[in-house]
């Protein structure tokens, strides 16, 4: 079958992460774990009516493999375009770009690939004009303005589509033209349907001339894609093609039409079966498994406690905190030298505003005052922050913020099992009681009595 180059001035993304691992490692050749390898290829376009797991999808070929298929979407809006050029006999072909890595995850291999057609718009896919039948078409590339195409605005309004821009098929003749001092420089005319429509700049024209004097010799014409665009009042031309350095010798062994003619349109076309599974559409055991979802993390109502929590700092006793303190240390008083601080940097501020108004009268002496007064407010600044620093800040012990806790009437009895503490080995004066102090034996009563009674005549 005749390759028929679709209009590549666009890019659609195809699935390959469910059935085409297996070809697209084939593909891929030694990749490693987590570097990522791309391989530029010609896609060929296959339609499948039959594909049993995508009914009417567009496989996409590359060097013989089966590496992705068009979304339903994206099949459903090509498949007219793409069975016109299968029933006329030809094989739609466009660039594509595929990208693979393997990754390692959770204790397992997995592939990770995309791919990339060089696709236009379904819209867009065939030229507004037919390529002549002797011509040998360039590959598509950069893009190229075409210089005087307002000379020819009048023809090319009426070539122009309604929907303001068109691809169209241009044909490339080289000439030569002396300039006014006798030197002789190539140039290259554009046209379209045998007019010319304008022509390259003088550097391009120096590139591609070789390139169509080749091609005439072997009687054959220089076509290329070309893009027009406009409205009304204004319009542009440009060529897109490929540099004369980038041309491969196949290219200019064979000299490719690319554009063979296709059958009208019609609404409906008749595709064959043309569906050939991949190896995991043959065994769906190795089809790629979906990828791991990410764990599911707990409801925000259940994190924000144990967040408020641990951003929260401790509270103090819901009685203290709210009681003020009595023992607050008093705020630092004035000393000395924080006196002086201030007046030194009052002096240093009325210099400086001194030295401004001198600015404008005398301005040696208004930078004189200016220096002066900025040092003399620095310097009161400092002595004031350092007598400030110096004071001693009083220190509160912890337990000063702390509630007293309850007296209690009675001390409860050690149990069995808790651990008491040995006091060390008294000496033998300490066995003796003390003179003032009972023994036992004594009664502790009333005088547990007479400092309950101390302290509620206190309180009240």
């Amino acid at each position: 079958m005749t390759q028929y180059a679709l209009n590549d001035r666009g890019s659609l993304e195809v699935i390959t992460d469910d059935y085409y691992d297996t070809e697209i490692l084939r593909l891929m050749d030694n990749l490693r774990f987590d570097r990522e390898q791309h391989h530029d290829g010609l896609a060929h376009l296959v339609p499948e009516p039959d594909n049993p797991h995508a009914p009417g999808s567009i496989a996409v070929w590359v060097d013989g493999l089966k590496i992705a298929r068009m979304s339903a979407e994206d099949s459903r809006r090509y498949l007219p375009a793409i069975a016109r050029v299968v029933v006329s006999g030809h094989d739609p072909v466009v660039p594509v770009r595929v990208w693979a890595t393997m990754r390692g995850k959770a204790g397992q291999v997995r592939l990770e690939s995309r791919a990339v057609l060089s696709i236009a718009r379904p819209d867009q896919l065939f030229p507004l004009n037919a390529c002549p039948s002797r011509a040998a078409l360039l590959p598509q590339g950069p893009t190229l303005k075409v210089l005087d195409e307002k000379d020819h605005a009048e023809y090319l309004h009426s070539i122009l589509p309604v929907s303001g821009e068109g691809r169209v098929i241009l044909t490339l003749e080289a000439d030569r033209h002396r300039q006014p001092d006798g030197t002789e420089t190539d140039s290259v005319d554009v046209l379209h349907d045998r007019r010319v429509v304008g022509r390259l700049s003088t550097q391009m024209s120096e590139q591609l001339a070789p390139v169509v004097r080749y091609a005439f010799e072997r009687d054959k014409l220089t076509a290329a894609w070309g893009t027009i665009r406009g409205n009304a009042f204004e319009l542009s031309l440009s060529v897109q093609t490929a540099r004369a350095e980038d041309l491969t010798p196949a290219w200019f062994e064979q000299l490719p039409h690319g554009l063979p003619p296709l059958v009208p349109e019609q609404e409906h076309y008749d595709l064959e079966d043309a569906y050939r599974p991949s190896h995991a559409e043959k065994h769906p055991e190795s089809r790629r498994p979906a990828a791991p979802a990410p764990e599911d993390p707990a409801p925000s109502s259940q994190r924000a406690p144990r967040r408020e929590a641990q951003r929260r700092p401790a509270r103090r006793r819901a009685g203290s905190a709210s009681a003020p303190r009595a023992s607050r240390a008093p705020r630092a008083q004035r000393g000395p030298n924080q006196r002086i601080g201030w007046l030194i940097g009052v002096l240093g501020a009325l210099v400086l505003l001194a030295g401004v108004v001198l600015l404008f009268v005398r301005p040696v002496l208004g930078i004189l005052g200016l220096l002066l007064g900025g040092s003399l407010a620095f310097c009161g600044l400092y002595l004031a922050r350092l007598d400030v620093a110096e004071q001693p800040v009083p220190i509160r012990h912890p337990a000063l913020d702390q509630d007293p806790a309850p007296i209690e009437e009675t001390a409860p009895a050690p149990t069995a099992s808790a651990p008491q503490t040995q006091d060390p080995a008294p000496d033998a004066s300490a066995d003796a009681p003390a003179a003032d102090s009972p023994g036992e034996g004594y009664d502790w009563a009333p005088q547990r009595a007479s400092r309950r009674a101390t302290r509620e005549t206190e309180g009240a």
